[in-house]
């Protein structure tokens, strides 16, 4: 611990307000705090979740759900009702009026969701709160963190809630309470970046729409970016940059978005806004990740475009990285350098997502004709090669994301994605390491691994697999060996463990 003091912005606290005790604390009950506390719930850490709102969202920003998420979530068991409830898109376009400029399809990648999943966040959000009720953990709505402090000993929150003002005590805080995020501010942390000068439209529609139901449409415009998605309910959500918006964007507004920006040969008919609403964007990303024993993840670490769909996304899959590293730590099964590798994995993958929505962002709004004659013209031919197809595919999906200097037992330069097709291996909740064999080695690895008693490790077999290799919990690899050979990653866990 670092030792910082942080005073609460309240008063009238005494040393007699009732204090809670729990292994970690998250701020924050939206889509990253609620993946995180069903998670750490699950490895069995005491876990409370704390949230100043009077309870779950009623409408959503976020709709767009990457087959990286969905991998990231399947140890959790939503995943079929998510996709149950929500619309399966394989392909995106890119579009300039009624010229398509670049289709980008899901449907070739390498894994069990090669697709994007519509969904909307407050549907996520209540999906998720239904797998933590599940885990016997809950949301305490209407508790707002005011004050934080930390010493030597853990980190402790002043709360304020509808009965007054109470302590609650943890090992570990994680702030994931979005762009305002209180325990960042709490920390001196700062965020670093712009906002755009255009606010944003965001409007759940019904209307009648030509174009495929199978493919989100970005249309690029000199005024402006337009964004067209399917939704449930066959609804639609329109997402559009504008100078200055009004603050519930009325049918009118959206209808001359569409006609402005939109198809031109069979122009879209808004039949009624289901919800609408205004917000401004910022691309920002925290200076750190972590002070202490206190944790930043999702947007209260970064902040981006909504071009491509990734915020949410990466948000959840920061929990699900600090997940189980947090779970090792506070059980005694990993020494407490293995947190160092949150941020240093994560705040990477942060920086790139800003990146690439920003220039996406950018590209979109070009106003110089002789530049969007130039950005239309070389996009369909950069296309037809074949890479910037597949490339941003893989980019959007979130499946190339990797770890440069990431956790590992073997040193490896770079910790991937474990990417077999078919060949999963995470299965539950459970923060042990996943020691991955050919199906003849299985009698031998399983020996092999009781000989460590205190080691967080389980033994999967698997058919036509020509190595062995050591999967993290968030289905990463730390290691890879010639199948024979896995007795050595098995040592080399040991002693990345302490164990």
């Amino acid at each position: 611990m670092n030792g910082n003091e942080h005073a609460p912005r309240t008063s009238g606290i005494t040393d007699r307000a009732p204090t809670e005790e729990v292994e970690v604390a998250v701020v924050g009950a939206g889509p990253t705090g609620l993946t995180l506390a069903v998670m750490l719930s699950g490895y069995g850490i005491r876990t409370a979740v704390l949230d100043g709102a009077a309870g779950p969202a009623r409408h959503s920003r976020a709709a767009v759900v990457h087959a990286r998420t969905l991998e990231t979530l399947e140890p959790l068991g939503v995943v079929g009702e998510m996709l149950g409830g929500g619309v399966v898109v394989p392909h995106f376009g890119v579009r300039d009026r009624d010229r398509l400029l670049l289709g980008v399809d899901f449907d070739g990648l390498p894994t069990t969701h090669p697709y994007t999943l519509m969904l909307p966040q407050d549907r996520t959000e209540r999906i998720l709160l239904g797998a933590l009720h599940e885990q016997g953990g809950r949301v305490l709505w209407e508790h707002e963190a005011v004050g934080l402090s930390q010493d030597e000993g853990g980190v402790e929150l002043v709360v304020r809630g509808a009965r007054g003002e109470r302590r609650v005590r943890a090992r570990y805080v994680v702030g994931c309470d979005g762009g305002h995020s209180f325990a960042r501010r709490a920390l001196g942390i700062p965020f670093r970046g712009e906002t755009y000068p255009q606010s944003f439209v965001l409007a759940d529609v019904r209307m009648s729409w030509a174009l495929p139901e199978d493919e989100v449409q970005l249309f690029f415009s000199p005024e402006g970016l337009v964004v067209v998605a399917p939704l449930p309910q066959r609804h639609h959500r329109v997402v559009a940059t504008v100078d200055e918006a009004p603050a519930e964007p009325s049918l009118s507004d959206v209808q001359k978005l569409l006609d402005a920006r939109g198809p031109r040969a069979r122009r879209p008919r808004v039949e009624e806004v289901v919800w609408s609403s205004r917000f401004r964007v910022q691309h920002r990303i925290a200076a750190r990740f972590r002070e202490g024993g206190v944790f930043l993840c999702g947007d209260a670490a970064h902040v981006h475009s909504p071009a491509g769909g990734q915020g949410m996304n990466t948000g959840i899959q920061d929990a699900a990285n600090l997940a189980w590293k947090l779970a090792l730590v506070v059980r005694g099964r990993a020494p407490g350098s293995l947190l160092d590798s949150y941020e240093r994995e994560r705040r990477p993958v942060a920086r790139g997502v800003v990146s690439t929505t920003d220039r996406l962002t950018r590209l979109a709004t070009v106003r110089s004709p002789l530049l969007r004659r130039l950005r239309n013209a070389l996009i369909p031919i950069a296309g037809r090669a074949g890479r910037l197809p597949r490339r941003l595919a893989r980019n959007l999906s979130e499946l190339d994301v990797a770890y440069r200097a990431g956790w590992s037992v073997d040193g490896s330069k770079t910790v991937e994605r474990w990417a077999p097709k078919g060949q999963g291996v995470l299965s539950g909740l459970d923060p042990a390491l996943t020691l991955v064999v050919p199906e003849h080695q299985g009698t031998r690895a399983a020996e092999e691994a009781a000989r460590f008693r205190t080691l967080p490790v389980r033994v999967v077999q698997r058919t036509r697999l020509g190595h062995a290799a050591l999967v993290r919990p968030d289905g990463y690899v730390a290691g890879r060996v010639a199948p024979e050979q896995h007795p050595r990653l098995l040592e080399l866990l040991a002693r990345a463990l302490g164990a």
